[in-house]
Formats: structure tokens, sequence, C-alpha cells
């Protein structure tokens, strides 16, 4: 396993493709046969949110996931009048069902301007909102297996240091290995290692920032889905809701799994599609890895309380109608991913093809009829990653599994997001498709469409993100 393919490995966004037909306002979770409706407790610690909708604001997020709420951290900082609507639970889906790494160790080349930013407010956020919310620089690993592996994490190091020299990652063997992570320098040639990057707590990290934002000002609705864009004079003018109408001058599409099938609605084009991936928490014991990294056929991460959660090397992709509809989109991934994506055929496609794509503003909408997703775990995919953990690190033979999920990813044909406003739509902005990596770059992410609709400079570069990447003739680019 390379580092260059890890944006389709690590980590879980959220996702929908068109498989989100539900009954009610449950939870909707995937299984072998399809999906169904399930009454499960999220995994997150709970939010106190607001229930009124107010009149108006000037800007309107719809979805209270990482992106979402740091997009309107950073409005409400320019003071602009922000309101945040999230349809079920904030930081229900994938902002709390993530891996939980904040990392830079490996990235693309191109997003290593905008990945350390984000690496940089997550590291601010606790002294921002004067409490522990679960981030530790406790460091990324990659275990390399051979000299090949070695020589082209060399050539990635020169390259990240000539974009960002200010990047502590570097190549660590034998001794120094071992006072790293013992026993490792004997059984790999080397690891690539980043001490400045660290890890999050999925359930509860991303609660505690929302109720920061809220103490900063930030208006959270919930639950409370959005149902279309209103325009006036072709301009964003409003966002009609389960919960009635609210006036705007800008919208912020951050629906993660959602934000294709809501685009749709309002005749925006958005190529994203849904991938499930799974995980495990482990019990504690003596002589667990720290901090966070992979080896050729497993991944992990310490928790802040002595646990390890431990990661599959596959994502599953149910065939939706959405499979079809984006297909040309896609089809210049299979070349870089096709070994890391298994295609499923279930009862998803079949479920799809009755899926509502469009609705009224008075219509009950697929938002309503699922208030959370979450995949089935791959219990397969997660003993096969276990197996393969404690062949290479044998004292987790006495490791017993707490607790299986799994999490649906919202990728983009290229493995990036966007993060842009929608040039034939004034006042509408879109941060979705983070292929991965929200909860690393979700924070940069909002910074950026904060500072579009405020009409400043961005921080980081926007060029890679923007909306019109797959039809102004540029090259394609994947960017794992």
């Amino acid at each position: 396993m390379s580092i260059s393919r890890r944006s389709f490995l690590i980590g879980a966004g959220s996702g929908v493709a068109g498989a989100v037909i539900g009954a009610g306002a449950g939870i909707g979770f995937m299984t072998g046969q399809g999906w169904r409706v399930h009454s499960s407790v999220p995994r997150v610690m709970p939010v106190q949110t607001l229930a009124e909708l107010p009149a108006e604001a000037d800007v309107v997020v719809i979805g209270a996931g990482i992106a979402g709420l740091s997009t309107a951290l950073f409005l409400n900082e320019k003071g602009l009048n922000t309101v945040v609507l999230e349809k079920g639970v904030v930081a229900g889906e994938q902002s709390g069902r993530a891996f939980g790494w904040i990392y830079s160790n490996g990235w693309d080349i191109g997003k290593l301007e905008l990945t350390n930013q984000s690496k940089s407010i997550w590291q601010g956020f606790a002294a921002r909102f004067g409490e522990d919310i679960g981030f530790r620089r406790s460091g990324n690993f990659t275990l390399i297996g051979s000299d090949d592996e070695v020589d082209m994490h060399n050539e990635w190091l020169k390259a990240a240091l000539e974009v960002q020299p200010g990047m502590d990652s570097k190549i660590v063997t034998g001794a120094d290995l071992d006072a790293l992570i013992p026993g490792a320098g004997g059984k790999f040639k080397a690891a690539l290692y980043q001490a400045s990057d660290g890890t999050a707590e999925p359930v509860y990290s991303v609660s505690k920032i929302a109720m920061g934002a809220m103490r900063e000002g930030v208006r959270i609705i919930a639950p409370c889905a959005a149902r279309s864009v209103e325009r006036e004079g072709g301009k964003v003018a409003g966002v009609h809701t389960e919960k009635g109408y609210i006036k705007a001058r800008y919208v912020v599409i951050a629906g993660g799994a959602w934000s294709s099938l809501f685009a749709g609605n309002i005749d925006v084009r958005v190529p994203q599609l849904t991938l499930s991936s799974s995980m495990q928490r482990l019990s504690r014991i003596d002589g667990a890895l720290p901090g966070a990294g992979y080896g050729p056929d497993f991944a992990w991460r310490m928790q802040t309380d002595g646990e390890t959660s431990v990661g599959v090397g596959m994502s599953a992709s149910p065939i939706t109608s959405d499979s079809f509809r984006y297909l040309l989109d896609f089809w210049p991934t299979l070349k870089y991913s096709g070994d890391l994506v298994k295609v499923r055929l279930s009862q998803d496609f079949f479920r799809s093809l009755r899926m509502k794509s469009r609705w009224g503003n008075d219509e009950i909408t697929p938002f309503e009829e699922v208030r959370m997703l979450s995949g089935t775990v791959d219990r397969k995919e997660n003993d096969t990653a276990l197996a393969n953990l404690r062949r290479a690190f044998p004292q987790y033979e006495k490791a017993v599994v707490k607790e299986e999920w799994a999490g649906m990813i919202d990728a983009t044909p290229d493995s990036t997001q966007f993060v842009t406003d929608v040039p034939d739509f004034p006042g509408l902005f879109l941060i979705t498709g983070f292929s991965g990596n929200g909860l690393t770059t979700g924070p940069a992410s909002g910074q950026m469409i904060a500072e579009m609709i405020a009409g400043e400079e961005t921080t980081c570069d926007p060029a890679i993100y923007r909306f019109n990447r797959f039809t102004d003739g540029s090259e394609f680019v994947f960017r794992y």
C-alpha cells in the first residue's frame, strides 16, 4: 500500500448516492441487502441546539458536521449573521464516525497548504473554546516494508519540504523507529513520521466545536431539514425548510453525503458518490501503538482513553442510480482506485430508482425520511485488518473488540473536495466531497468559504477545489 492512496482508506466523510430510502425519522443503516431504518442512538455527544427558525440571516449553512460548523465559525468571526441547519443530529453522520486522524504526513503535494493550515486551526481550538476538545499532537506513522517504498517516501519528503519547508516529516529507521514504536525497527524497513500530526475524538470533538460555536453566536437549528434554495433575480434569496422559510444572501451546502442530492433539486450538478468504510475499537493493552498510522495492511489510532481504533484497507461502493448518472465523471478514477474500492450490487440499486430526486418546497424530502446515515459493518474486512495488526504486533492478541461501526464517505472523482462558489448561482457555495479526509481538512476549508463570502483573499489557494474543474478543459488530476 503506497502512501499516496490514503485518501480512499482513512476516515469517513459521509455519503448517500441515492440509497436513502427510509420510513419516518429513524436512522438509515446499509446492510448487505440494502438500506433499512433503525432507531439506534448516534455515537456522538449530544448538542443542545435551537428549535425555532429565525426569519433571516446573512448566511445559511446546510449541514452541522465539521465542514459546516467550521464555515459557520469563521463567518461569525467576520460579523456575518450565520444559521446552521441540521436535518438530524449535530456531527451524527461522518464527523462522529471518522477515524480521527488530523494529519498532513504523506498527503498529496497540492493539498499540503490547506492541510497544514487545517492542522493549525485544530491545534488552536482548545484555547479558542477554553476546554479540551480531544485533539492531541500524537504523531503520525507510515510503516514501510520495502526499499522501493523507502525511496518513494523519500521522494515525497523532498517534494513536500520544497513547498512546505516547515513540515517536520522525516524517515526513521532501526533504533530510532524502535524508540517510537518498540519492536517496529526489526519488522519494517523504516517509517515516515511526523510528530506534529495528531488525532481527534470523533465521538465528542466536533460536538464540542459546535457548542463553542454556539457560545460565540452561531445559531444551530436541529432537527431542521433544508428543502430548497430560493432565487430572486438569479441570486440566492433564502432557504425553504421543513420549519418554514428563512431569508439569506448566501447559502453554503455542507451536506456531505446529501450534498449532491440536495444540489440536484436546484439544478446544480455535483458529481459525488458514496463509499462505505468499516472500523472497530479495541480494549486497552500493554504496548499499544502510539499516535496514529498505518502498516501495509492495517491502520490504527490510539484514543485518548488508551483504547485503539483499527481501520480496514478497502471501501465498498454500493451501486445506485447515481453510479450511472456519474459514470463518465468517475471513469478516470478507476485507474487510480480500482484495487481499493469494491463495488457492491444490492437492493440499494432498486431502492435508489424509487427514491425521490425532485420535490417541491412543501413536500417531504429524503432528508426528512432518513435523519442520519450510517453504514453496516463489513465484519470480514474488520477481521482481516485485526488479523493483520496482530501478525505485525502480537500484543494485540490480548485485545478485545469492544465496538464496530461503519461510515459513509462522500467521494469526488479526483478525491478532492469542493471548496467553492457556484458560478452560475450567485450566492451559492459548496463545501463537500472530502473523500475520507473531512475531519482533517474541514476547518481550513470552512475558513476559505468564509473568506470567499466576505470578499477576502483566501488564506490558501482555492484553485484545485473549484467547482468547474471537471468541465473547464483542465487535465484530470487524481490527488490521493
